[in-house]
């Protein structure tokens, strides 16, 4: 009786889950085909000719898309690897030590929160030109990063005041360690699950980004992968939609292969990170 009172959830979750699936199968189908196809009244989801790879290969001659892909990865990566190691120390910081103004500092930082990143866009696109970072890797590192750290602090911040033993800490400091070894081997795998679920967010967040890349290069060498794609799918040009789908399905590749591998680790950190207050 168990498992016939179940069927209706179990066919409504798996309704929700094709529903969020297709489009990402329609957009993957969609790469194989040509236009007459995509914009048929008469769609059908599998190509009509098959699996071919003719529009990747035409992206690819087109365009330089696998140099905006590493230009991306690279971004990606830089700021997620920066962003890890400063808001780790911080939060760290906030959440074991004391030290004047504390509270004051804590604040600012998170103040600077609710100011929409649109209203420093001028100021640090001048910024940026007078260091001489347009079209450069500096220039769209920097500043995406500062944008990124206030809710790294946060987050970690909240994970540490409970997660990480007071008791162990000054156990530690008896038997005679650092603080940096007590950061090291205890706080640093405590705080693991809530690093990883940080690592995760912002690398996607910095992937995803569109605004500031649009503005700090203009060299298609120089593109980000969402700015290319913008450029790709410009309707003032010869649309080739095929070729559009074939970009976007290779665009979400490297976060879908990142979040298959730390998933589980993500959403534990976010659910032990939840509602932990200092």
């Amino acid at each position: 009786m168990r498992t016939v009172y179940r069927i209706p959830f179990y066919a409504i979750l798996w309704g929700m889950v094709l529903a969020t699936l297709f489009p990402f199968i329609y957009m993957i189908l969609g790469s194989f085909k040509e236009n007459f196809e995509i914009l048929s009244l008469n769609p059908s989801l599998w190509p009509r000719n098959g699996i071919h790879f003719h529009k990747y290969a035409a992206l690819i001659d087109d365009w330089p898309f696998i140099r905006n892909m590493l230009n991306s990865l690279f971004v990606s990566i830089s700021i997620t690897i920066l962003a890890a190691f400063l808001c780790l120390l911080a939060g760290y910081t906030f959440a074991k030590y004391h030290f004047p103004a504390k509270n004051v500092l804590y604040v600012l930082m998170l103040a600077t929160m609710m100011i929409p990143f649109e209203t420093r866009l001028i100021p640090t696109y001048l910024m940026i030109r007078v260091f001489g970072w347009s079209n450069s890797y500096q220039g769209l590192i920097l500043p995406m990063l500062q944008a990124s750290l206030p809710f790294g602090i946060f987050m970690i911040r909240q994970f540490a005041v409970t997660s990480v033993p007071n008791e162990l800490m000054e156990a530690a400091r008896i038997e005679g360690a650092t603080e940096t070894q007590i950061l090291g081997k205890i706080a640093f795998p405590i705080l693991t699950p809530a690093l990883v679920s940080l690592v995760v967010l912002t690398f996607m967040n910095s992937w995803n980004d569109f605004l500031w890349p649009l503005i700090a290069v203009t060299k298609k060498e120089m593109f980000t992968v969402s700015v290319a794609l913008k450029s790709i799918a410009d309707p003032s040009a010869s649309l080739e939609y095929g070729i559009v789908l074939a970009a976007a399905t290779l665009s979400v590749l490297p976060i879908l292969i990142m979040y298959l591998f730390v998933n589980k680790m993500m959403i534990k950190g976010m659910l032990e990170g939840s509602g932990k207050e200092g």
